[in-house]
């Protein structure tokens, strides 16, 4: 699928007259549905890496049409050992993870942010993930989203700029969430009845530069235009950057449809 923008010319011609000639911009190609599935979790939950292993799983099997977020905020299991490295508490991503809604059962996941019935909340077992995912995936994408990214290795500033691009037109409520993600991170984690010091943690937020619950597209979401924002941020030294990645995702607002429409991931080091 493909998204046309026309922009005006404006032509002083050998004619003496001026007049606005359409030309086409090169189009942007809005490609496959991509899937994201944001993993509710903590160091302290036991059965979070089974689920954790399943999503590992499914990624090497779709490729890059699957992007993961590990949001560190399992009630009562996100508290971090005396003898942890890190805290992977976020109060953004606390706040993301309330947004998203409640869970009940550990390991969890939202995926789309989509609530599939009998369950009342985006939250889902495991067992229904890969079926939910395929559905996802064969679903035509409403919009494009498009990622440019610059990183300084030397400031260690990040900038990073989205391109929303409607196929069709959108009404309501309609926002974008960008943030940041990395990877390999080895640290303590409970596994069942074991601590593990050295468990390799997955797709771990780190920081979001958007507001937690998205910001708002104020602009008209329509076929002949895009809506471009731009997000800076400086990588604290202890963060890998070959490791992180940046997630960007426009998603509907209106409670309880948060429904994700798009999502694009990049590497922070192409």
């Amino acid at each position: 699928m493909k998204h046309k923008l026309f922009l005006p010319l404006l032509v002083a011609a050998a004619l003496q007259a001026c007049k606005e000639v359409p030309i086409a911009i090169p189009e942007l190609n809005v490609g496959d549905r991509k899937v994201l599935v944001e993993e509710l979790t903590g160091v302290r939950c036991p059965n979070c890496p089974d689920g954790t292993a399943a999503l590992v799983a499914l990624s090497k099997q779709i490729g890059k049409n699957l992007v993961i977020v590990g949001v560190h905020a399992a009630p009562g299991y996100d508290v971090p050992y005396p003898q942890s490295k890190y805290d992977f508490r976020t109060d953004e991503g606390t706040a993301m993870a309330k947004y998203i809604g409640t869970a009940a059962f550990f390991p969890t996941a939202s995926i789309n942010r989509r609530i599939v019935p009998p369950e009342i909340e985006p939250y889902l077992p495991r067992s229904i993930w890969a079926g939910i995912i395929s559905e996802e995936l064969s679903k035509p994408p409403v919009v494009g989203v498009f990622m440019n990214t610059t990183f300084d290795s030397v400031s260690r500033k990040l900038g990073v700029e989205v391109t929303i691009a409607p196929e069709q037109t959108l009404t309501g409520d309609h926002r974008l969430t960008v943030l940041i993600t990395q990877d390999s991170i080895q640290d303590y984690q409970k596994d069942g009845l074991q601590t593990i010091p050295d468990y390799y943690h997955r797709h771990v937020l780190r920081k979001i530069l958007t507001q937690p619950t998205g910001d708002v597209i104020s602009e008209a979401l329509t076929p002949s235009s895009t809506v471009t924002r731009n997000y800076n941020f400086v990588l604290p030294n202890d963060w890998v950057e070959k490791h992180c990645s940046v997630v960007a995702f426009v998603h509907r607002g209106a409670s309880p449809d948060k429904e994700v429409l798009q999502v694009e991931e990049v590497y922070m080091l192409k």
